[in-house]
């Protein structure tokens, strides 16, 4: 594919994007009305930075300064608040074709021009944005750019976008396993660049400490966040779907530390099978890693498993056994976006349960058995 007409197509993706996310940008979802929308007018009235110090949201700190900023802006508060997502769908356009470009296939450009086009024309991703005004992509968009950063043997770059993405949400934590696989595998930064994910989440806060919020706000944010859901099962349909009446406070802690070894048992797999792991390789790692906590881990919203869904896209653009797997995950999560926002008709969570789970050992088994014959191949 020549530049021009590589570029060309950008551009017109790019516009096609923006035109999807603007047929809902004055869409009120719930979370925009009950959440968003009264942020939005208790930083505007206080009119200050001192706002920050009594802003009554649930998100973090980072997110509340930006929401403070769209407040000076001559822009209404449901676009400005939307557009501040839909910018970080680009980035993620962007970095996951760049991902693609660097992998060892034919027509690269073809191939990153088409993961390009999937994530700007994703349901998924234009009803995140474009119509929820949710920031999943903000966080999704940042924790890629880390992951992109360290293959390309930036690690100081890549742990600021890996603190930045903590910074805006928790669940960008889910990106932790491939930087750690990263880690092992490559050994092109030190334990020491992991200072800059503090370093950066504590700068990004300095707004709100100015204004008058504890040094540990950040911490104190999401320590509360912990436990603000009680529950196994919190309508993401994963294996817990399947056992919702269990006590939060009995099998909690065991579903985090179930996780906790099978990322590990993994990470240990992925470094022994001794791989000459390729760009393409990592990919998969990042979506099997990413998919685990959201099908593991207690109380997974219908939007937790936002960056699985994301890197999915791309993996399937190299990978045609993946295509199919990519389609399932995502026509269940709109089902599960659709019918909690969008009045969709109703569907089972036991059946869009049975669907994830059905994608997530069809990743297993392709990935687990790769990694197997490896370490086989080796051996002999």
């Amino acid at each position: 594919m020549k530049k021009k007409t590589f570029w060309y197509g950008i551009i017109i993706l790019s516009v096609v994007g923006m035109l999807l996310r603007w047929t809902g940008i004055r869409f009120e979802g719930v979370d925009y009305q009950m959440c968003l929308s009264a942020w939005y007018r208790q930083l505007k009235e206080a009119g200050s930075l001192k706002a920050l110090a009594e802003f009554e949201g649930n998100y973090n700190l980072p997110y509340a300064t930006a929401l403070l900023v769209l407040t000076y802006l001559p822009v209404e508060p449901i676009i400005g608040i939307k557009m501040l997502s839909i910018i970080f769908d680009y980035l993620s356009g962007g970095v996951l074709a760049a991902v693609v470009m660097k992998c060892e296939a034919k027509n690269p450009k073809r191939n990153a021009l088409i993961t390009y086009g999937l994530v700007m024309c994703c349901p998924i991703m234009v009803i995140n944005s474009g119509y929820l005004a949710q920031s999943d992509g903000i966080y999704a968009a940042l924790a890629l750019l880390s992951f992109w950063c360290v293959l390309r043997d930036k690690p100081i770059k890549g742990m600021v976008a890996f603190g930045c993405a903590l910074a805006m949400k928790l669940q960008a934590v889910f990106a932790a396993p491939i930087l750690a696989i990263l880690y092992w595998c490559r050994k092109k930064f030190s334990a020491l660049h992991l200072v800059w994910i503090p370093v950066t989440i504590q700068v990004l806060c300095i707004p709100a400490i100015i204004a008058g919020c504890g040094v540990d706000i950040a911490i104190r944010v999401y320590t509360q966040l912990m436990g603000e859901y009680p529950f196994m099962y919190y309508f993401y349909p994963n294996v817990w779907t399947y056992f919702q009446d269990m006590p939060y406070y009995v099998f909690g802690k065991i579903a985090i530390a179930f996780t906790f070894v099978l990322l590990l048992l993994y990470c240990v797999l992925v470094v022994q099978s001794r791989r000459a792991h390729r760009t393409e390789d990592y990919l998969e790692y990042f979506v099997w890693t990413a998919m685990t906590c959201a099908m593991f881990l207690p109380c997974m919203h219908e939007r937790y498993n936002y960056m699985a869904e994301l890197l999915i896209l791309a993996l399937a653009v190299l990978r045609p056994r993946m295509r199919f797997p990519a389609v399932v995950l995502i026509l269940t999560s709109l089902q599960c976006y659709g019918q909690g926002f969008l009045n969709f008709p109703y569907v089972s969570p036991y059946l869009l349960a049975a669907c994830n789970i059905g994608v997530y050992v069809w990743l297993s088994l392709d990935s687990v058995r790769g990694l197997l014959g490896d370490m086989v191949y080796d051996k002999d």
